[in-house]
């Protein structure tokens, strides 16, 4: 009898088994993974682009790492999970009774359904054997086609282009980043992207892909976009179907979770990309598919797995991406989101600087801050800016939200300064205040009116 069981060798996977395993010590542990290696998916466009050199620097022996940590690992795939009996069974080492189960089966990547989907030369970009085969393609390639305007689909062009490619990104949506950006910060984002030498195709669908046996073109909006290859990035599909076969609810696909992490049955868990969260500010069922998700996931299933306590109070998104010389974050929700939601809201937004103008070095940052109009609690940012720091803000930023903060506070909080690295008005400050002058006009306004 195994003390816990997890199925998936991933990043929340593998969180959950050397959390169980430090807060338990004595518990018998047991990791079911396909893959026999460990690595962050978030680091293939790095290795496309040439900043990491190679696929042999990302990834480690996932045997070595549970051996190391005292964790059986088994290298083989879960076929079916019996709730009755309380065991696990895979394709070729048999079954796996156990106490406790953590499912982290991950996600796969979505396919588009159309015309020569199926030829040669179409490419999604989720682990190290897909990485390898765009890198090959890349090194006698000219032209690439990137569909999907998301992190993974920008990111990788901006990987391609760095390898020399022509690229060009096809999105269906209006802008890029439909729903981690507003229109104006995805537009700033969109010419830094068309500035380094990316096409930007946008409201464009992708109709179909062109070619004999291997793909030459791509059909988008009636017209063809030459294409030497051709790399799909528009989201993933929750891997919830071994859960879901054994009774273990689902929505969608994706597995149900409460606070703790845990399923609809007793003593099993869910974490990662394969789960349904709830968003931190509107309570509301959200996939949270980021690796920073799925890492604090697995702490808490591993956690209560075997005994302890720990809860999942919601997520946030935060993103931070580096395009170029260019870095972008989030967090929260965006501004055309909330009005969605018929939230009132109000913003801040400053145009400033990472250092003063004087200082060498200095480049444009914007920032934009998302207030509830009834009680000014900040519920969302965004940053767009070069140089750097936009991480550390966003994460500010996340932790305010998190505390339920106000315009009232930001506009008190205390920073620091020196030239080479802040200016002497901090983004977030200046934001804070723009957005109370908002309001303070609202009020004059309506004051007015009566």
């Amino acid at each position: 009898m195994h003390d816990l069981v997890v199925i998936g060798g991933g990043g929340a996977g593998l969180t959950s088994a050397l959390t169980a395993k430090k807060l338990n010590w004595d518990a018998n542990i047991t990791i079911i993974s396909k893959d026999e290696l460990s690595y962050s998916p978030c680091s293939l466009p790095f290795v496309l682009s040439g900043e990491i050199q190679s696929f042999d620097a990302i990834g480690h022996d996932l045997k070595n790492i549970c051996e190391n940590s005292h964790i059986n690992c088994i290298i083989d795939k879960a076929v079916e999970i019996d709730l009755e009996e309380k065991r696990v069974s895979t394709r070729k080492e048999g079954d796996f009774p156990f106490k406790s189960l953590v499912i982290a089966t991950g996600g796969r990547p979505r396919k588009l359904d159309v015309d020569g989907s199926d030829l040669k030369g179409i490419y999604t970009l989720q682990n190290i054997e897909d990485g390898k085969k765009i890198l090959e393609k890349a090194t006698d390639s000219k032209k690439a086609v990137v569909v999907g305007g998301g992190a993974v689909g920008v990111e990788t062009a901006a990987a391609l282009r760095k390898r020399g490619l022509e690229v060009s990104i096809v999105e269906m949506c209006d802008q890029l980043f439909g729903h981690c950006f507003d229109q104006s910060y995805s537009g700033i984002i969109k010419k830094t992207l068309e500035d380094e030498g990316i096409t930007i195709l946008t409201g464009k669908s992708t109709d179909g892909f062109m070619g004999d046996k291997w793909v030459d073109s791509v059909n988008v909006g009636g017209k063809d976009v030459p294409a030497d290859f051709v790399v799909v990035g528009v989201g993933l599909i929750p891997n919830g179907e071994l859960a879901e076969k054994a009774g273990i609810k689902t929505f969608k696909g994706a597995i149900q979770v409460d606070g703790w992490m845990q399923t609809n049955v007793d003593g099993v868990y869910a974490a990662g990309d394969c789960v349904l969260t709830h968003s931190l500010i509107t309570g509301q069922p959200i996939c949270s598919q980021l690796g920073t998700s799925a890492s604090r996931q697995g702490k808490i299933a591993g956690s209560n797995a075997v005994g302890c306590y720990a809860a999942m109070e919601g997520v946030l998104n935060s993103m931070v991406l580096k395009l170029f010389d260019m870095e972008i974050g989030r967090t929260g929700l965006t501004e055309s989101d909330a009005r969605c939601m018929e939230i009132p809201i109000i913003s801040g937004k400053v145009k400033t600087t990472t250092k003063p103008q004087y200082f060498p070095g200095a480049e444009d940052l914007y920032v934009k801050l998302v207030f509830k109009e009834i009680n000014r609690q900040i519920i969302g940012a965004q940053i767009v800016g070069s140089g750097e720091g936009v991480a550390d803000k966003i994460d500010l930023c996340a932790y305010a939200i998190q505390k339920n903060s106000t315009i009232d506070d930001l506009m008190k909080l205390k920073y620091c300064y020196t030239p080479p690295l802040a200016p002497i008005n901090n983004a977030i400050v200046d934001a804070a205040e723009n957005a109370y002058r908002k309001i303070t006009r609202l009020r004059e306004v309506r004051r007015r009116k009566f």
